[in-house]
């Protein structure tokens, strides 16, 4: 369990594959979440209170094909009250519009993110994805790319001396050091697992960042 002081205001902690109540719980001691909706067997009114209870929370869907529910599940979480909205560069530009023009009308931001689970592309194709991102209609770009070399995070983390609205780091054991180093360099917030249950490779605990960030700050 968290304790009240868990509140750092760099991390986002990302719900997901846990009960309701787990999710109350540690929704109250964070300042910003991630609600993994496809990844939460939670009814109509949970959803509402999680919301609702979050101080802040990005609503994020995943779907390789059934883009009529998660459009219907991101116009559901804007209604309810997040504060941000994270949808998949890849989700087909119809649906991501639909949503994107649907938070900033209600003063949601969005999230426009890129995952690569495979490898991390070139330097100029992952330039050319941000672009992308950013004339979407992004207040935030995402890029999350599997690491297979230290050179793979250092050419991610080498995005951060143009762009400040980024969130960019390695997937993997390798990346992990710029998942910590991101926040430092400029991101607005690195992601952060409940203990056991990360949903992404590499992905470490909330405690694991909250102590590495806390050691940074009290040295700089």
């Amino acid at each position: 369990m968290f304790k009240q002081k868990n509140m750092h205001p760099k991390i986002c902690l990302t719900i997901g594959n846990i009960t309701y109540d787990e999710s109350l719980m540690h929704l109250n001691n964070v300042s910003l979440a991630e609600i993994r909706m496809d990844l939460l067997d939670f009814s109509d009114e949970q959803f509402s209170s999680v919301f609702s209870q979050s101080k802040h929370a990005i609503a994020t869907y995943r779907s390789d094909n059934h883009f009529d529910v998660l459009f219907s599940k991101y116009r559901q979480a804007i209604e309810l009250g997040c504060t941000c909205v994270d949808i998949d560069i890849n989700v087909p530009e119809v649906y991501r519009d639909k949503i994107a023009d649907l938070a900033h009308s209600m003063n949601r931001k969005v999230i426009l993110s890129y995952h690569n689970y495979e490898k991390t592309p070139l330097k100029k194709q992952l330039t050319q994805t941000i672009e992308k991102m950013f004339s979407s209609g992004a207040d935030i770009a995402k890029l999350a790319c599997m690491a297979k070399s230290l050179d793979d995070c250092a050419r991610i983390l080498g995005f951060y001396e143009n762009h400040t609205k980024l969130v960019a780091f390695c997937m993997g054991e390798i990346g992990k050091i710029t998942r910590l180093s991101a926040p430092l360099l400029g991101a607005p917030f690195t992601y952060a697992s409940i203990k056991g249950k990360e949903v992404a490779p590499g992905q470490m605990s909330y405690s694991e960042v909250e102590s590495f960030l806390e050691r940074m700050e009290a040295e700089s």
